[in-house]
């Protein structure tokens, strides 16, 4: 991840806050190495980079920078959402995630 991407993720949390929303930056999906150097992976494909719950109502969101789109995986994720009754998408900017929330009478 770069750090315009972190920084985006972080400005997203720190306005979910303000609105009184709780989130959670979901670690994308790696390789550690126990203590014996065997590789590990953690995380799971598709997950989007922050989950939160905004007045009772769960939302995934996916940062993006330039040009990228959700990716397959992350599509299938953000569909199981929308299925369960929540809101997945991919914002851009902070204005992005308030015009979505806004839109859903969440913000």
């Amino acid at each position: 991840m770069s750090v315009i991407h972190d920084d985006l993720v972080r400005s997203i949390r720190l306005y979910l806050s303000g609105i009184g929303a709780l989130s959670i930056h979901v670690e994308t999906p790696g390789l550690l190495f126990d203590k014996n150097g065997r590789p590990v992976k953690i995380g799971k494909k598709g997950r989007l980079d922050i989950c939160s719950c905004v007045k009772g109502r769960f939302v995934a969101i996916d940062a993006k920078i330039g040009r990228d789109r959700l990716k397959p995986d992350q599509q299938k994720f953000a569909d199981a959402v929308t299925r369960a009754g929540g809101i997945a998408f991919a914002a851009w900017s902070v204005d992005d995630v308030a015009k979505t929330l806004a839109a859903e009478g969440l913000a």
